[in-house]
Formats: C-alpha cells, structure tokens, sequence
C-alpha cells in the first residue's frame, strides 16, 4: 500500500496521523501512535485496528469513555471513511482513501465548451481569472497528478519571482469551496500527497 493509499486519522488542526501498522494506540502516554496530551485522556486510551482492508476502534477501558460519531462505544465498531473519533472531547476524522465513492455522493460537473460555463448540481459557479485558470488546467486532463510548480507556471506566467506554495495552496482552498459540496472533504478536487493536485471527473 502507498503513502497515498494509507487510510490516516486527521485531528482538528489538520494534522494527519497514517495508520500504517495494524495497531494504532491513541493516548496520552508519549509511547503512544497519537499521543494527546490531555489530562482527560487515558495513557492508554483508544486503540484502532487496521488488517489492510478493515478498521475497527476499540476503547481500551478508558475512564471517559471513546465516542465514535458522538456515541460512546463499549465493543469494538467498524469504521468508515468520514467517520469521526471522539477521545476527551477532541475528534478525529478517519480518512480512508480507498473507500468506494458512492456515487449519488458525487457532485456532478458539467462544462459546457462553446460558452465555458460551469455547472455543479445543475448550479452555475463563477470563477474568479486565477480560479479559472487553475480550473482550465485541471480540466484539461482531468485525473493526472499537477505539481505545485506546474501550477504556479500556468496560472501565474507573469511573475518572474517564484510563486510560493501557500499561494497555491490558498488558490486550491478557494477553488473547492466553490466546486465541492464540503470542501472539507472534498471529492472533486483532490490532493495526492506529495505530488499535487488532479481533478477527477466520472
């Protein structure tokens, strides 16, 4: 399984923690794969278990208890993508990469060539030039991999200078927010980590 592949736990300052053993132990003791330090949390609090296709949460006898979608478990559950883990108030997303796309989930996008006109959901969205020329590019080979550098040349040729990464990264952000149903989980326009970014289309 790749990097890209690796199902991972996300915490609400965005950080990602890869599920890349069987066992990931979360806790608030420093030994742990997710270490949270908070005094609401057991040393060993939570324990998620990966066999290559399946994860499942497990509360390792916690004194405040793990939550899996707001309700507290007491046997191990079976995760799906999206789902969230509660551990003393602090939730973490599980993200699965290779989850199966359902596809009345999926928004659907339409480009009409002759007037240029978007369309997500049957709703019209209007681009701002930068966010257009980043779309146009995407577009243009939907689901091959664009690196930031790549980006930065076709979306801005007139600067000379370097474009920085948080400048690309704050124009992917705008973009999704007007392309995605939840950008925060966005389906439409996709990070490949340590690569760049592609546009899926079905």
């Amino acid at each position: 399984m790749t990097e890209e592949e690796t199902p991972y736990l996300v915490d609400p300052a965005g950080r990602r923690f890869p599920l890349a053993g069987p066992v990931t132990t979360l806790g608030r003791s420093p030994r742990c794969d997710v270490c949270i330090p908070e005094r609401r949390v057991s040393r060993r609090h939570a324990q998620i278990h990966w066999d290559g296709e399946t994860g499942t949460v497990h509360d390792l006898g916690s004194a405040n208890g793990t939550f899996l979608n707001g309700r507290r478990i007491t046997t191990p559950q079976v995760l799906h993508d999206g789902d969230e883990i509660g551990v003393a108030g602090i939730i973490f997303t599980f993200r699965d990469p290779e989850a199966t796309l359902h596809l009345g989930e999926f928004p659907l996008l339409v480009v009409d060539r002759d007037s240029g006109e978007i369309w997500v959901d049957r709703n019209p969205i209007s681009l701002s030039p930068k966010e257009q020329a980043l779309f146009d590019l995407l577009h243009s080979d939907a689901g091959r991999v664009y690196s930031k550098q790549e980006i930065a040349a076709a979306v801005w040729p007139e600067y000379r200078a370097a474009v920085y990464d948080y400048q690309v990264e704050s124009l992917v952000k705008r973009l999704r927010e007007k392309l995605e149903p939840d950008p925060r989980h966005p389906v439409l326009l996709l990070t490949v980590r340590g690569r760049g970014y592609k546009l899926i289309r079905i």
